[in-house]
């Protein structure tokens, strides 16, 4: 059985997506869809559709005369981000303490250790890997996929600032225990510890990543980053 061939517009999405993730074009950048169609050796018309998509997830912003920018955050989106992320976090966190399978609390207790590994080796790389697969387990045991995906979304708007940021040392260390106290009270079934200990995480995060970015970067950016 062979698989399915993306379509144009899936291919531009999955392209300029990339590219603003991966940091390859720079917050406040413009892009074109005749730039964009060249590459991927597509029409405009499916790139347009691509770029509305990302405008829709917060990715692009069009300016009329201007045309299409990569999303630039202001402290003010940050903490927008993180107020959606702790209420929707709270609520899978705390229906996630409650599934009693036990793959998905192995997978649990093993992402854990790897994560906790990678604190310990200073391996960015894989404390970002075994980090995204902790609460992409836990969004599983929540059983709420609607609400995974808008926090997988919310997720991709800080991004850039999530890769420098959560793998800093001091960073890590905390994240560490904060992460076992989380693992623990889901895999004892209080999900009401578990809701108080994500939303103290994410408080914690965004506080600490706020304070980094008011006194290092946006002294230097000052429209945002």
């Amino acid at each position: 059985m062979s698989s399915q061939v993306p379509t144009f517009n899936q291919q531009a999405y999955e392209y300029v997506k990339a590219n603003i993730l991966n940091s390859h074009v720079r917050p406040g950048q413009y892009i074109t869809d005749s730039e964009v169609a060249r590459a991927l050796n597509i029409s405009r018309t499916p790139v347009r559709e691509a770029f509305q998509r990302l405008e829709n997830e917060g990715l692009l912003t069009y300016e009329p005369r201007r045309g299409w920018r990569v999303y630039v955050l202001r402290l003010e989106d940050i903490n927008e981000i993180f107020e959606l992320k702790i209420h929707i976090e709270a609520l899978l966190c705390r229906k996630a303490a409650g599934n009693p399978d036990p793959t998905l609390r192995m997978a649990l207790s093993e992402t854990y250790d790897e994560m906790r590994l990678a604190a310990h080796n200073q391996d960015a790389d894989a404390w970002i890997e075994a980090d995204t697969r902790l609460h992409t387990i836990l969004y599983r045991m929540a059983g709420n996929e609607r609400a995974a995906a808008f926090v997988k979304n919310l997720n991709e708007q800080w991004h850039r600032l999530r890769i420098g940021f959560s793998v800093r040392k001091e960073r890590m260390q905390r994240s560490v225990v904060e992460h076992e106290l989380l693992v623990n009270a889901v895999l004892a079934g209080d999900g009401q510890a578990a809701e108080k200990l994500i939303s103290e995480h994410l408080e914690n995060v965004r506080i600490e990543l706020v304070e980094l970015l008011v006194r290092m970067v946006l002294p230097f950016a000052e429209h945002g980053v």
